[in-house]
């Protein structure tokens, strides 16, 4: 018998795993042609990716003017490590790169698709173009709503005129510069004519078809083009995902950008673009606080200009209407004493107006979501222009961090307590300040009036002259100041610097495209080309629930096997009987010496061969079993009793013999026994057929004649082979059981179910059936690891 296997079923035995797969290499060879053809058409169809690279100086807190240095002094700024995440979050933000985009020509993507095998069905292999690229270039209208996210075709005809084609399941219709959706279009359609430079109206596309300047005209172009246009949010949001920002070192204040794109020209634009648009928000935002000082000094200029030429020129008529020319020394004293008290008093009135002004504006904005930015000039005292410079310079944390940040943001919180001290701080003290103003403008007044008094005494001309002498010169002294303090403003606005600066343009990173790359293409092709299969054929022998090897028997049922039969041609079964050589003539060779050893001590031995369903062997198993017993010296006599469906005449070419006379006729008394038993052919071999297939055969082989004949056939032969009915059909094998010494139960490899086996292991275990064994009919041994070793073992000697 053929020895149970040891090895435990969830053993991985890589020697068995490639066997398997070995069996399957037309599945392999299948799989690996198509995961080639696939491989080549994605890098056929696949666009390549190119990366880019530039840097960016964002610049140092200790650089800048002196100004600048004193006012983070004054902060204490020491951390930077937000301040370089906050200009990375600026640098990559939806507005930043729509403000680069909307520079750009980006709204209109061009397409070229060549008119090749791959692209005969529909354009898969395309190539996307630069503007200039292509024959034509289309300008579509910012006013009217436009279809996006369909292929629009552009034909160039000979005429000079262009074909405008689009058709597809659904598309939607935008307003580029805001990107609004306008509405859902399903089925749009478009074909219409146009002529370069006149304008193409329709209710899906309103553009403007030019003929590209320089590209060389061809009547049989190689190539077909398509167009398709971007909103500015979508357009927007597509170069946010590949742009990438980030610093070069921990501690560098440069920062590395990076985008990937298929167009080299575009990408390259588009980071050049973006690092000027950011290193020229960064000056205008600069510049907007020295405007807003020029803009004020200019407009407090023209005021005092009004005012001095009103003063000067009553000066004069003073002079001429009275002929006054000159006055006494002690009007010029008394005058220059109180030219000089009313200049004081100006300059302390000025000062207190700014002082109200700050103080009534710093009031009105005292809300912490509410930004301060008061302006110092005019004011001359270093602490409130300290505070005013650490109260800006807060608002412009404040606003950097609230872009990104939210109100719960920690961060937030302690600007806005920052903020709000700042506030008080330089109210308090502009307070004080107005106080001090108004006691000194109350001494001034009383030195005035006793000025006032002393003049008054003087002559009336003398009086009206020294008054109308003093609020020229004051006049004119204002203006003087208020001159040289606008030219300092404007000298400081003209030398304003960013200390943003770009240090690499942007440039092509690496010697080629990063994607896709063909080794790594071949690569995952080759391991789907085998994964696939191996996946698929484990998932077969998982799936399979018929019996493949006796490991399979090992795993449902504990009954002994007796031996294994091999696969033959049918030029083999044919010649068995005749020439007993080969495979399958070893495979029943060894079977019986397994079968005589068990029986060992027994004079006589009756043995039952059956099977499960039809088509499994049985009868072809008991007719060589039989063949090989008699060669080896034994009577033996075949009992065919499936009387159902015979097949045993057939292989010793008695068809016509058994057609009168077999077991149904001796059953119903209707035959002898001489009558029904037939010479074999082969040398000891006696056989009975079934004979008439009768209307009744439960009932004949429970008849008393059936019992008869096994005891008449026990006497007279060595061995009784019975091929009985299946058991999974009838139920006549029961019936034959109390006849049998021996049973071999027979399944056939990739055939016999395993659930087929339940029913003859439960007898088996309630030892209803004595000395069963089974066969394993049809063995593949070349598809079969574990009889691998037999496939030229049988033909050893032959």
């Amino acid at each position: 018998m053929e020895p149970r296997s040891s090895s435990s079923a969830d053993e991985l035995d890589l020697h068995e795993l490639f066997f398997r797969l070995r069996q399957r290499w037309p599945l392999f060879l299948v799989s690996l042609l198509l995961a080639g053809a696939a491989a080549f058409l994605y890098l056929r169809v696949k666009q390549p990716v190119y990366a880019f690279r530039a840097t960016l100086l964002l610049g140092d807190q200790g650089t800048g003017s002196k100004q600048a240095q004193e006012l983070l002094k004054i902060l204490e700024v020491k951390e930077k490590g937000t301040k370089m995440e906050d200009e990375i979050g600026l640098l990559t933000s939806a507005d930043m790169v729509r403000q680069a985009l909307d520079r750009l020509p980006y709204a209109v993507a061009y397409y070229a698709a060549p008119k090749t095998w791959l692209n005969a069905y529909k354009d898969v292999q395309v190539q996307e173009r630069p503007q200039g690229s292509v024959p034509f270039r289309l300008l579509p209208d910012p006013n009217a709503p436009q279809l996006t996210g369909v292929r629009i075709y552009v034909e160039s005809r000979p005429d000079g005129r262009f074909r405008v084609r689009a058709e597809a399941d659904k598309g939607q219709l935008y307003s580029l510069p805001t990107g609004e959706l306008i509405r859902d279009v399903r089925d749009p359609h478009i074909d219409k004519l146009v002529r370069a430079g006149d304008t193409l109206r329709t209710p899906l596309l309103t553009a403007v078809l030019l003929t590209e300047p320089g590209y060389p005209t061809d009547d049989d172009q190689p190539e077909r083009y398509f167009v398709t246009l971007h909103d500015a949010a979508s357009l927007t949001g597509e170069y946010q995902q590949h742009l990438a920002v980030r610093p070069i070192d921990r501690e560098s204040r440069i920062v590395e950008l990076t985008s990937k794109g298929g167009v080299p020209q575009k990408e390259i634009q588009f980071l050049d673009t973006l690092m000027h648009v950011y290193v020229q928000n960064d000056l205008l935002a600069k510049n907007q606080t020295g405007q807003k000082t020029v803009a004020f000094l200019d407009k407090e200029i023209g005021h005092l200009s009004d005012s001095l030429r009103r003063s000067t020129a009553a000066l004069s008529t003073f002079r001429a209407a009275r002929g006054v020319v000159d006055v006494g020394a002690q009007s010029a004293s008394g005058i220059q004493q109180q030219g000089e008290l009313q200049m004081q008093r100006a300059r302390i009135s000025t000062n207190r107006k700014y002082y109200q002004n700050m103080l009534a504006y710093l009031r009105s904005h005292q809300g912490v979501g509410q930004l301060a930015a008061p302006t110092s000039v005019g004011i001359e005292d270093p602490v409130v222009n300290n505070l005013i410079l650490q109260l800006t310079d807060l608002n412009s944390q404040r606003a950097v961090l609230g872009m990104n940040a939210s109100q719960e943001n920690p961060m937030v919180t302690i600007l806005d307590e920052r903020i709000r001290v700042a506030k008080e701080s330089l109210t308090q003290t502009l307070a004080n300040m107005t106080r001090a103003a108004d006691i000194a403008l109350r001494d001034l007044d009383g030195q005035l009036s006793q000025v006032q008094g002393d003049m008054s005494r003087m002559p009336e001309n003398q009086r009206q002259l020294a008054t109308l002498q003093s609020k020229s010169d004051f006049n004119d002294k204002n203006y003087q100041f208020l001159i040289e303090k606008r030219a300092e403003a404007a000298i400081a606005l003209a030398t304003n610097a960013t200390d943003k600066k770009v240090v690499d343009v942007a440039a092509l990173n690496g010697d080629g495209p990063t994607a896709p790359k063909k080794g790594f293409v071949v690569l995952m092709a080759l391991l789907a080309g085998l994964l696939i299969p191996t996946g698929i054929t484990l998932l077969l022998d998982k799936a399979n629930r018929r019996i493949q090897s006796k490991e399979d028997l090992s795993r449902i049922t504990t009954i002994p096997i007796l031996g294994v039969v091999a696969h033959g041609t049918k030029q083999d079964k044919e010649n068995m009987l005749r020439d007993p050589k080969g495979p399958i003539a070893e495979s029943f060779r060894s079977i019986r010496v397994n079968l005589q050893y068990l029986s060992a001590g027994l004079d006589k031995k009756v043995v039952g061969v059956t099977s499960s369903v039809p088509g499994e062997g049985k009868s072809f198993c008991a007719v060589n079993l039989a063949a090989e017993i008699a060669l080896s010296g034994r009577r033996v006599l075949l009992l065919e009793c499936d009387l159902r469906r015979p097949t045993v005449a057939s292989y010793f070419g008695l068809e016509g013999a058994c057609t009168e006379h077999g077991l149904s006729t001796y059953l119903m008394g209707l035959s002898t026994f001489d009558d029904c038993r037939h010479d074999a052919g082969v040398r000891n071999l006696d056989v009975i057929c079934c004979g008439p297939i009768p209307p009744n055969p439960t009932e004949l082989l429970e008849g008393p004649r059936m019992a008869e004949l096994m005891a008449h056939l026990r006497q007279h032969y060595d061995y009784v082979l019975i091929d009985t009915p299946p058991t999974g059909y009838v139920a006549e094998f029961f019936m034959l059981l109390h006849h049998l010494d021996a049973n071999i139960y027979v399944v056939r490899q990739n055939y016999t179910d395993k659930g087929l086996i339940s029913q003859i292991n439960e007898l088996h275990q309630e030892k209803k059936i004595k000395q069963i064994y089974m066969i394993i009919n049809d063995m593949h041994f070349t598809k079969t690891y574990e009889y691998r070793y037999k496939e030229k073992a049988y033909t050893y000697g032959y």
